[in-house]
């Protein structure tokens, strides 16, 4: 039996927060087999960003065959498709921000600690 790499995937937006956090969890949802997500939340911005519109956030624990550079390929593809340009940071407007924060048992963000994520977790276990 193969080996399945375990993922836990950060999903915020700031734009049209609703519509593009259900289009990334349907896209998501198509492409991982095995996947579960977290309620979304409305989060404050993180100050040092500078932006100013909150955030509806949510997590999402996958499981996948595909290797890490695969998977980091493809949510980079999906923000792509959902409108996040190379200039969405500078203007703050986020349409989806997909970050793959851990893999199997390594931490790959920070942002692994955030509340929220803590918390859609704990919802998930």
């Amino acid at each position: 039996m193969e080996k399945l790499n375990r993922c836990i995937i950060g999903l915020g937006s700031n734009y049209d927060k609703e519509a593009n956090t259900e289009k990334a969890i349907s896209l998501l949802k198509l492409y991982f087999n095995q996947i579960q997500f977290s309620v979304p939340v409305l989060t404050s911005p993180i100050p040092e960003n500078n932006y100013t519109d909150d955030y509806l956030n949510c997590v999402a624990v996958a499981r996948t065959a595909e290797s890490r550079e695969i998977i980091l390929t493809y949510l980079k593809e999906t923000e792509k498709l959902l409108g996040r340009t190379p200039d969405s940071k500078q203007t703050g407007i986020i349409p989806i921000d997909l970050d793959l924060l851990q893999w199997n048992e390594e931490v790959l963000k920070d942002e692994l600690s955030r509340y929220y994520i803590q918390q859609g977790l704990q919802s998930l276990y």
